[in-house]
């Protein structure tokens, strides 16, 4: 059946299609991102705006999700695509003030005649319209306060799945679960580094000048989110400036060598170390694309497969270290659709599998050697309950330091860390 519909405007598409990707078949969403616009010609403003929409919808999800819910009987009965491109075009008319009212109702609706037989057009510029209304209230604590308990009020205003406020209530009160659901419900400070960028000197001194420095550590930056940033060739290397953080308080260029990056990922903590003056460093991760990537950025540093929890390939460690496969609670601004993709029960499975790595590398080192842990994630189960069962396990190591992102930290991520010596 043919539709008066326009096509869908290239960014709308990408951001849906990644979105779809990531909601429905529980997909990463910068690899549905990544996906989605790489099979796509688009020009640098589309590209943008496209993650701009993603992330942004996931990040406001649950508040949009309830504003919906207030024009619509049950939003759940919509078809999943079109319900998420109403959420989409509701995200649009609440967060995206260059963006017309009337081009947002208008691809929306184009978009809801692709389902002819749902007849929902009428039903998407009813809403829209209503939506785009809603003026100061869309923002307005009050409002989504309406027949809802304390967790269900937060919940809805700062999109958050209940089971997670109620677990950050438990462990850390109150006044730090409010700074923590605002700072997810954000998006992440802006991290760059200059670490042997040909013109590192040139853009030091720019960026140390920018008002919008939020810290400074070394050749890393920490930017407010939305910064316009210095055009560069090659880019400037984006690093999270809280991973930076954690790994520096640990007092790294104490640790006895080599270093054995046991959990690497794509080596940003090893990036830390290189830039750090520690050069005897070798690193493992059981992905391979991870570790081409890692070879790629740090060609000096040796790298191989291997899982942290199996026989370890090699001895005579001076430091071992593991950033834990975690829930990543504390990075859910940079990671937003972990907080819809993971449920509680989840974090039993993670809480055994850190186990199974800790034990192996309590086997695995030698007195006198380090083990510095870290994580991503805000659960004293798989933090400090993790560093108790360590300590009972193995009498003889000892805690050197411990460390936490501040509650108010203005970056908008948090990691907990922990130095032991064996």
């Amino acid at each position: 059946m043919k539709t008066n519909a326009a096509p869908l405007p290239p960014a709308r598409t990408a951001a849906l299609e990644a979105l779809h990707r990531c909601l429905g078949n529980d997909t990463d969403i910068q690899a549905a991102l990544d996906t989605a616009l790489r099979t796509r010609e688009l020009d640098p403003r589309d590209k943008g705006l496209a993650t701009e929409l993603a992330y942004g919808y996931l990040r406001m999800r649950g508040r949009l999700e309830y504003v919906l819910s207030r024009f619509i009987k049950d939003p759940t009965r919509l078809p999943p695509k079109m319900r998420l491109a109403l959420g989409v075009a509701a995200y649009e008319l609440l967060h995206l003030e260059r963006i017309p009212a009337y081009s947002t109702v208008n691809w929306a609706v184009d978009f809801a005649k692709t389902k002819p037989k749902a007849r929902l057009a009428g039903l998407f510029n009813a809403v829209l319209r209503r939506i785009s209304e809603l003026g100061d209230d869309a923002a307005d604590p009050d409002w989504y306060r309406k027949d809802a308990t304390q967790t269900e009020f937060l919940s809805r205003y700062y999109s958050c799945p209940e089971w997670i406020i109620e677990l950050w209530q438990r462990a850390y009160g109150e006044q730090d679960t409010l700074h923590l659901l605002k700072a997810q419900a954000s998006a992440p400070a802006i991290g760059l580094n200059l670490y042997r960028h040909p013109d590192a000197d040139v853009f030091y001194n720019e960026l140390a000048a920018n008002p919008d420095v939020l810290d400074i550590d070394g050749m890393s930056f920490a930017l407010r989110p939305g910064t316009r940033l210095p055009k560069a060739d090659p880019p400037l290397t984006r690093q999270s400036f809280a991973a930076r953080q954690v790994v520096d308080m640990l007092d790294p260029q104490s640790w006895p060598t080599p270093v054995w990056d046991a959990c690497s990922g794509r080596g940003g903590k090893s990036r830390v170390l290189k830039e750090l003056g520690i050069d005897d460093i070798f690193a493992s991760d059981p992905h391979m694309g991870r570790l081409r990537a890692l070879h790629r950025e740090l060609p000096k540093v040796p790298v191989f497969a291997a899982r942290a929890d199996r026989e370890p390939p090699v001895q005579n460690v001076g430091t071992m270290l593991l950033d834990l496969p975690c829930s990543g609670l504390g990075v859910l601004s940079r990671r937003p659709d972990t907080k819809w993709r993971r449920t509680k029960h989840d974090l039993a499975d993670l809480e055994q599998l850190q186990a199974a790595i800790l034990n192996r590398a309590m086997q695995t080192l030698k007195p006198g050697s380090l083990l510095a842990m870290i994580t991503c994630t805000l659960n004293p189960d798989e933090n400090e309950h993790q560093l108790e069962r360590l300590l009972k396990a193995n009498p003889s190591a000892t805690t050197v330091t411990t460390w936490h992102t501040p509650a108010s930290s203005p970056l908008n991520e948090f990691f907990w860390a922990a130095l032991v010596r064996v």
